[in-house]
């Protein structure tokens, strides 16, 4: 019996409508351009289940989709109270059941699969509507629980501010900005803020589960959004999908939230992948920290610094200063990169994130891209820059003094010097400028520093999420001047020789037995003395080092 009509359909049937539903909703415009994508039903109804199933504060009654789309979840959750003796399908479909999507052909297929589901007719479910709770709250919802729903669940749009297609205007964040101060950044995904809408409709003891990019563990400007959630709720749990879910698109996770007094936190729960199976558990982030740590020991990531590696031990922007650029200095380069014309040429050399190596330049030795070209050797007309934009050409002039080149998305975190002072960053690397030129001796020091496997497995706990990828990382300015220095100087000065000639040495750059000297080194430089210890994090760390690929 097809939607709209009175009776129940199979299982099966339920489905399989699911499936068309969605399908055609993907066929009418390009969602997926719009960060809406279809989530599959089976993971619909695990991540659902961790909501509204509780055995220790009985089943949720009322369901909540604030951006329900097809009603994946939804249909999961009439089906989760169902099966717990809330009511029968027709009134759990009726009574029990909220969502709400802008797009008014979303709510209209989303009606029709519950009415299918419960045998019941499209108008009667009534609590599926057309709006806005992101910017409108729980008002659109007359007839809801005025205290509150008590899970609320599903897939909000990743909006990235940095695609077109996603971008909000700027009249359009300033009303968000007006509905939740001190949330709305210049890069905050909107997918983040409807953590704190879905916050603000869930009933005290209520259970919040909702599909996020993985970027929201470590953003900067997600920041103030994790703090809410661990300040007025608890992170009692972290869904991380390893399985590609959403393969080709995006890495997702989800955080597990119940709205708990201040104060009231314990372990967090970690599930993993498709199945959203128990994988273990974590501390608590806390206020100010972002939340790779919580997965960071199902990925695989050593545990190493301690307590002991406070402000006491020091920081690299100590002894440096750190800075990077912004989108204006990569495209000031445009008016003066250039191919170098021959040995002769003098115009400083254009370093990309792809020609850094750990403590190995490439350039000229493999080609890299800018502004859309390959070049093989590419150098830059300061002057020509400074002509055009003079602010840029003035920033790149100031860089050219001796630094250290920090790349991007990376596996490992990966340095170049450039004690001579003539390399030109493009945006996105990290330039770490020892306070004083001439002190080359610091220079190696911090290339040694950063170079050092624990500072990679700390900089992957700090950054997951932020990458592109969570097999990389990505560290900002500001997060590589707080990195920590090692505590044993002595040892710190053996491995910046090292350092020193693993850079300057083409033999030496592939040499499996010196990077491992050098990461052993730089380990007991952290104070990592035991010897397994040192052995797993040296492991770990070449295994995924460039040199050993």
């Amino acid at each position: 019996m097809g939607p709209g009509r009175r009776g129940c359909l199979t299982s099966l049937e339920v489905d399989d409508l699911a499936a068309t539903l969605a399908a055609d909703l993907q066929r009418v415009d390009d969602r997926r351009a719009r960060g809406v994508f279809f989530t599959p039903p089976d993971v619909a109804a695990r991540l659902t289940a961790l909501a509204v199933e509780s055995t220790d504060h009985g089943t949720a009654t009322t369901v909540v989709d604030p951006a329900c789309g097809a009603g994946a979840f939804l249909l999961a959750a009439g089906r989760c109270m169902v099966d717990w003796g809330v009511a029968d399908p027709a009134t759990v479909a009726r009574r029990h059941l909220f969502g709400a999507d802008i797009d008014p052909a979303s709510v209209e297929a989303c009606r029709q699969l519950l009415a299918s589901w419960a045998g019941i007719e499209p108008s009667e479910v009534a609590g599926v509507v057309v709006g806005d709770p992101l910017r409108a709250g729980i008002a659109i919802w007359p007839d809801g629980p005025a205290a509150g729903f008590e899970a609320v669940v599903g897939n909000p749009p990743f909006l990235g501010q940095l695609r077109a297609a996603t971008t909000a205007s700027a009249a359009d964040r300033e009303a968000l900005r007006s509905r939740y101060p001190g949330l709305v950044a210049a890069y905050t995904d909107m997918a983040w803020l409807f953590l704190a809408a879905g916050l603000d409709l869930l009933a005290d003891d209520g259970r919040m589960v909702l599909v996020q990019p993985q970027s929201v563990l470590a953003a900067r400007d997600a920041g103030p959004i994790r703090d809410l959630l661990v300040t007025e709720a608890s992170l009692i749990g972290l869904w991380w999908d390893q399985s590609g879910v959403f393969a080709g698109h995006v890495e997702v996770c989800a955080p597990v939230v119940r709205r708990t007094p201040s104060g009231r936190r314990g372990a967090v729960q970690v599930l993993v992948d498709r199945e959203v199976v128990r994988s273990g558990t974590a501390l608590p982030p806390e206020v100010g920290e972002t939340w790779g740590t919580v997965v960071a020991e199902v990925l695989g990531i050593p545990q190493i610094l301690t307590s002991d590696h406070g402000p006491a031990s020091g920081r690299v922007g100590d002894l440096a200063g750190v800075t990077a650029g912004f989108r204006q200095h990569f495209y000031g380069l445009v008016a003066g990169v250039a191919e170098r014309t021959g040995p002769d040429d003098s115009r400083p050399p254009m370093v990309t994130t792809a020609l850094v190596d750990p403590l190995c330049l490439r350039w000229a030795q493999q080609p890299c891209r800018f502004d859309g070209r390959r070049w093989r050797a590419p150098v830059v007309d300061l002057a020509a820059v400074a002509t055009v934009q003079p602010e840029v050409g003035q920033w790149f002039a100031d860089r050219q003094r001796p630094k250290l080149l920090v790349a991007s998305q990376t596996s490992v975190v990966e340095v170049v010097a450039d004690p001579v002072g003539s390399l030109v960053p493009v945006t996105p690397l990290v330039v770490v400028e020892p306070n004083d030129p001439a002190d080359l001796e610091t220079l190696w020091r911090l290339a040694a520093a950063l170079s050092a496997p624990p500072i990679t497995a700390l900089a992957m706990r700090r950054s997951l999420g932020a990458a592109r990828s969570s097999a990389r990382l990505r560290l900002s300015a500001s997060q590589v001047a707080d990195l920590p220095l090692p505590l044993d100087t002595a040892t710190w000065t053996q491995g910046a020789a090292l350092a020193y000639d693993l850079h300057t040495s083409s033999d030496l750059s592939t040499d499996a037995g010196a990077w491992r000297t050098f990461g052993r080194i730089m380990a007991e430089a952290y104070g990592v003395v035991a010897g397994d210890e040192v052995d797993a994090l040296v492991d770990w760390w070449w295994s995924r080092h460039p040199a050993r690929l």
